[in-house]
């Protein structure tokens, strides 16, 4: 995929407040939301490419930030930037410059940010963060405090392909929280090779009476990394109660989506759980992980008729000049 093939998009108003957004994103990745908000790209050994970063100022004052690279980590279901300014691998690849920038009120500035790949680079996803840290802000307690924002890194490096984004839902559990409102929680797997942000949406049907409910938005915030298992919550109407239920919970991460169903039944008393309930996956009617090889099958099909039809053509060319 060709990192440096890039084109500019419209981006958000300046808040109040010191802020931090890309610019541009790759050409191929224009229709994955992920690669709107975050570095994500696959590149192989000593690839260069650019990203402009946007550092936006809605205060009244001239700020001037630091700008720079800094390690992260997936940790606890939840990606998250290193304390202080810590580097690994992946942030030594990248070069932040220039590295302090004076913000005008309500304006922005913008930041090319370079990375540079080396040629003996293992095979593998790296995470890191592109940081904005504003002047230290002092707290009534007398403690100072960094503002600090950031946009994630997600960079996969190896060969021409790709490595596979996927993941399934395992199971449904129900639950009735501390404020007695009804929770639906679902383990999500990565069974893929790549990072995965989740968010996504659960609906009720054939409940009491024929009753049906939702949907109701996952809570988001799940990272999970490769070969993780982390549960995503679904907070729902306080109204709902009882069972059974069909819960169908639609999951996503970037352009990727699966959908799951369980039968589940809330408990009444609060602070208490069901058992979890084995999630039947469901099939979806546009599906990358599924309409791709499909589609590379058919062509390598029609590769192979082609063939076939171009041999008994020469073959029956041959037998004409032969008996001419």
């Amino acid at each position: 995929m060709p990192a440096q093939a890039q084109s500019a998009r419209p981006v958000e108003p300046c808040k109040d407040s010191i802020g931090l957004a890309l610019v541009d994103i790759p050409e191929a990745r224009q229709a994955d939301p992920r690669a709107r908000t975050y570095v994500i790209d696959h590149v192989e050994p000593g690839a260069r490419f650019e990203r402009r970063l946007r550092v936006c100022n809605g205060t009244a004052a001239p700020v001037t930030v630091q700008v720079y690279a800094g390690a992260a980590t997936i940790d606890g279901a939840a990606f998250r930037a290193v304390e202080g300014r810590q580097t690994n691998e992946l942030s030594s690849w990248i070069t932040v410059a220039p590295t302090e920038v004076t913000v005008p009120a309500k304006g922005e500035k913008i930041v090319p940010v370079r990375f540079a790949v080396p040629a003996d680079a293992t095979g593998g996803e790296r995470y890191a963060a592109l940081l904005v840290e504003a002047p230290a802000v002092r707290q009534p307690s007398g403690n100072s405090v960094a503002n600090r924002v950031g946009v994630r890194v997600y960079l996969s490096v190896g060969g021409p392909q790709e490595p596979q984004s996927q993941f399934v839902v395992d199971s449904l559990q129900a639950a009735r929280g501390a404020d007695g409102r009804p929770v639906v929680t679902a383990q999500v797997r990565n069974t893929g090779e790549r990072a995965l942000d989740m968010s996504g949406e659960l609906t009720l049907s054939e409940g009491p009476g024929g009753l049906s409910a939702g949907p109701f938005q996952a809570t988001v915030g799940t990272t999970l990394a490769v070969g993780a298992t982390a549960p995503v919550e679904v907070v729902l109407d306080e109204a709902v109660r009882g069972g059974p239920w069909l819960a169908t919970i639609t999951m996503r991460s970037g352009l990727l989506e699966r959908a799951a169903k369980a039968s589940i039944t809330f408990p009444d008393n609060v602070g208490t759980s069901a058992a979890p309930v084995e999630a039947a996956q469901l099939p979806l009617a546009k599906d990358p992980g599924v309409v791709i090889p499909f589609a590379i099958g058919l062509l390598g099909l029609l590769f192979l008729v082609l063939l076939v039809v171009g041999y008994l053509s020469t073959r029956r060319k041959a037998r004409e000049k032969a008996a001419g």
